[in-house]
């Protein structure tokens, strides 16, 4: 499938270590090209990349929606076991080799959120020469201490208030995040929490914008409840992601991070970041913002990329 649509745009399915992988292209006259990985696990990103296009205009970028998750999930049948971290590097890996060779160039940037900072970290330690540099947002660093410390912070802010309904809510969920016996269920009902708090996503917010998407389609629902399901298991192997110990890498690291950012809390974020040696790296924080600056802040989010991509386009 190969549709343009408006704006610019074009969509097309390419056969990607043995999948259909669905690819969402900005092409633009520039050398760079970011590549963006999505969050969730299972969460699609490219039903929020229209709101961008008024802000982005400095380089290309390419969306893809990642093995189990989204449009590539419609096209192939899919079980839960196939959706490994080993998997999707190794289908990073080949669309690094697909966007490459069509847009003829090596000045590749992969642009990570959330999970998706998982896996891009993963493969830049990984994989350092196939990219020229990383950025992260909603930075995952180590997943116990983070759910740890917007479950302290929520729980400061409804002991300050009062609010004994939350705070029950809170206990309910035993010793979160160390005692959770069924990781995606409690991280879930912990998540629900933050939301009904105001330390979570504004979700009313976000599925407006991706409901309004001229990609989007009632199947494309359909996929983000089943993207859910089968991502589970991925999902619950995330408790032992810890980034905390490993500070060398051979790639510029860079981190734009919303300052209410408790899902993946940017404070922890923040501190790993100076303990990084990289080539070259840089932090921008946006005011405003939480778990999804490009939503929140899209002007800042996307005047901090650019930032990033035409301040060192020759040392990149």
């Amino acid at each position: 499938m190969q549709k343009p649509i408006e704006k610019g745009y074009t969509e097309k399915y390419v056969k990607i270590n043995g999948i259909h992988q669905y690819f969402l292209h900005y092409p633009s006259e520039q050398k760079e090209v970011i590549l963006h990985l999505h969050g969730g696990p299972g969460g699609s990103s490219a039903q929020l990349a229209y709101t961008l296009r008024q802000y982005w205009d400095f380089c290309g970028i390419v969306y893809y929606d990642q093995r189990g998750t989204g449009k590539t999930l419609m096209k192939n049948k899919t079980l839960p076991q196939d959706i490994t971290l080993e998997n999707l590097l190794e289908d990073l890996r080949q669309t690094i080799i697909y966007v490459k060779e069509k847009y003829q160039t090596d000045r590749i940037i992969l642009l990570g959120h959330s999970w998706g900072s998982v896996l891009g970290t993963q493969y830049i330690l990984r994989y350092p020469n196939d990219v020229i540099a990383y950025i992260g947002y909603g930075q995952v660093v180590d997943m116990l201490r983070g759910e740890k410390l917007g479950y302290d912070e929520l729980r400061k802010n409804l002991e300050e208030k009062g609010a004994v309904k939350g705070i029950k809510r809170l206990d309910a969920l035993g010793d979160y995040p160390h005692g959770a016996k069924n990781y995606p269920k409690t991280i879930l009902r912990f998540r629900k929490l933050q939301i009904k708090y105001g330390y979570g996503v504004n979700t009313k917010k976000l599925m407006d914008i991706v409901t309004k998407s001229p990609l989007f389609t009632v199947k494309d629902g359909f996929a983000m409840w089943r993207g859910q399901r089968l991502n589970k298991r991925l999902v619950a192997n995330l408790v032992k992601y810890n980034t905390w110990d490993i500070t060398d890498y051979s790639v510029p690291v860079y981190y734009i991070l919303g300052r209410k950012d408790w899902q993946t809390p940017s404070v922890l974020a923040a501190e790993y970041f100076e303990r990084i040696n990289a080539p070259q790296k840089g932090l921008c924080w946006l005011e405003d913002a939480g778990h999804f600056p490009e939503v929140d802040n899209p002007e800042g989010f996307c005047a901090a990329v650019r930032e990033i991509v035409q301040t060192h386009p020759g040392r990149i």
